[in-house]
């Protein structure tokens, strides 16, 4: 008798959400990706075909083994011939053991005493593993949907039972405050700041729980423990100043100034060791050595005097780059980047047979690889790309090409020619672009792009891409539409602002005509639509660009003009709409100019 067998890896928000350092992030979403991965393995092993497994449909067996870079999901869903119980106890053991291998590989890199049996007990008690099975014994969509409203009912279900250890310490963990600490209170009165990072790798006033340590001290593979800072990304742009050219000056610069922050006591591995190409000038050190505000990190609260000589050798590397960077300095900010496909549950379900289900999920697997390729070709850091899911941190000049070229692939992969034919859907991805402060906490970051990316599906037929500015100053400026239409103009503003052709001042000017005729009634807004027009239009038309000599272009006006619309043509875009466009374009325009991309004759305003 054949079943289809439906397990659930969790919970997520555990595994990935909960994050103070990108580090945790990083890490947090491999492991659940892996344990999902030696689930998937489990069962092909136990069948003896790998052509059982549905999701993940994956060509060769080598894509499941432990330390691949194949990406799995946290629902697996097989069609097994041998009794379910059977065969999900097994899954679950293996899912264990597998567990059991990369804590005890963490815990070996921590220096400083810690409560490990109660360590052991919340790691152990921190996984949700459901599974729920059906004979296939009628149509194969009807039990598949029977088996679907099965885990839906059984993830309703809550199991309430006492935590398996006791509470000792009183302290929570500064990652969600659900499990208590497992540093004694007396460690942090033992070990100053410095001490507690080398020891535990954790800053002043955080506190971890077990499954905390897991995630600041595990390694990915083998001995894979490198991985981008938030600040690192928001140097990126900066960083490609530094090429080979600049070696002469660039090169015994920082040297010296890396030589000072090692007399101070930093010791070389906190001073990061990101992966990728070793860079001409930086090597594999962190960018956030390159903000005044982040050296603090790497002292004492005593060592003030330590602190100033760290940041007067940073300030002579800066003097000394001189010649190179024009008086430039690391943006301040970043971007995260989240994708979810739209409309691939109706997809799914229109597919009548196993083999339609498996050309789904076989797309899905070729996009996640090729999103890894997509993501480092544009300098980011994925976080995890399974399906159709993706996170990853990038910087500023390359985030929105990213982001085009995703929703590309996506598309290409899952067109709908290449489907069974009772498909009509043509599943289509929507992106959420934050763009935060690099000293943001990494929890309202995430927040922020899930809201992004939230605001892009809430369009009519989505295939959309919604971006949320976050500065520290003011208020967010939020902007949502569809691919081949926001993106184009996007791109179009981007290249006005670095020839000159758009003030930097306009788009608050829109902005504040906007919030003046405002009105929460439809009908008295849609009466201001004309005078909002004819004002953009006075703004635009007195404005001038070039350093104040030339009139904004003729075909620029006529294409904003087609854009707000006329008495006999409807508005493709608002005054707010544009207004809010042309902030969000600034902040990629900047990001290009710092990366000397555009002509030396450009605007240095």
């Amino acid at each position: 008798m054949s079943y289809l067998l439906i397990i659930h890896i969790g919970p997520v928000q555990d595994f990935i959400a909960s994050a103070r350092r990108s580090r945790d992030l990083w890490f947090g979403s491999w492991l659940l990706s892996e344990l999902s991965k030696a689930a998937a393995n489990s069962i092909v092993q136990q069948e003896g075909k790998l052509t059982n497994l549905i999701f993940p449909a994956t060509k060769t067996d080598d894509d499941l083994k432990p330390n691949s870079s194949f990406d799995v999901a946290n629902k697996i869903v097989a069609i097994i011939e041998n009794p379910p119980k059977t065969i999900a106890e097994k899954v679950l053991s293996d899912i264990t053991q597998r567990l059991e291998q990369i804590k005890n590989l963490a815990f070996k890199n921590i220096a400083g005493p810690f409560d490990s049996d109660v360590a052991n007990l919340q790691i152990e008690d921190m996984l949700e593993i459901f599974w729920v099975a059906k004979k296939l014994d009628k149509d194969y969509a009807q039990v598949r949907e029977e088996t679907e409203a099965l885990m839906t009912a059984r993830k309703a279900t809550n199991n309430y039972k006492k935590v398996p250890w006791e509470q000792r310490n009183g302290v929570k963990s500064s990652l969600d405050g659900q499990r208590e600490s497992v540093i004694d209170k007396t460690v942090y009165e033992q070990f100053d700041e410095k001490k507690m990072w080398r020891k535990y790798h954790i800053r002043r006033g955080e506190h971890l729980c077990g499954v905390g340590l897991l995630k600041r001290h595990g390694e990915r593979g083998a001995g894979e423990n490198r991985f981008f800072s938030t600040s690192h990304v928001a140097s990126l742009p900066f960083l490609s100043l530094f090429t080979e050219a600049t070696k002469a000056i660039a090169k015994p610069a920082f040297k010296e100034y890396i030589n000072t922050l090692k007399s101070l006591d930093v010791a070389s591995e906190e001073l990061g060791n990101v992966p990728g190409d070793m860079h001409p000038i930086f090597e594999n050190y962190d960018g956030e050595l390159l903000y005044e505000e982040r050296l603090g990190d790497f002292f004492a609260k005593n060592e003030t005097a330590k602190v100033k000589q760290a940041e007067e050798a940073l300030r002579k590397f800066y003097q000394d780059c001189e010649p190179i960077i024009d008086n430039k300095k690391p943006s301040a900010y970043y971007g995260l980047l989240q994708a979810d496909g739209d409309a691939m549950g109706k997809a799914i379900a229109q597919q009548k047979n196993v083999e339609g289900h498996q050309a789904i999920s076989k797309a899905l697997s070729a996009f996640a690889k090729g999103a890894r390729q997509i993501v480092k070709e544009n300098n980011g850091s994925l976080v995890y790309a399974g399906g159709d899911d993706v996170l990853a941190f990038l910087p500023l000049h390359t985030i929105l090409k990213c982001a085009q070229q995703l929703a590309k692939d996506f598309h290409e992969k899952l067109k709908l020619e290449m489907f069974p034919v009772e498909s009509n859907i043509s599943p289509t991805l929507s992106v959420g672009i934050a763009i935060v402060h690099h000293l943001d906490p990494l929890s309202d970051a995430l927040a922020l792009v899930r809201k992004a990316e939230k605001a892009a599906k809430s369009l009519v037929n989505k295939k959309a891409l919604a971006i949320i500015v976050s500065k520290r100053s003011g208020i967010d400026t939020t902007i949502k539409g569809h691919w081949d239409a926001l993106d184009k103009r996007l791109d179009y503003w981007v290249k006005l602002l670095q020839q000159r052709k758009i003030p930097h001042g306009v788009a608050y000017e829109l902005r504040n005509l906007a919030l003046r005729f405002s009105s929460k009634d439809p009908s008295e807004q849609e009466s201001f639509i004309p005078i909002l027009q004819i004002e953009a239009a006075r703004i635009l038309a007195r404005k001038r660009v070039k350093y104040g000599q030339e009139a904004i272009d003729k075909e620029v006006m006529a294409y904003v003009k087609e854009l707000l619309g006329s008495p006999d043509k409807k508005q493709t875009v608002t005054v707010e709409d544009l207004a809010n466009e042309l902030i969000v374009a600034r902040v990629f325009a900047d990001a290009l100019k710092l990366t000397k991309l555009i002509s030396n004759k450009e605007d240095k305003s």
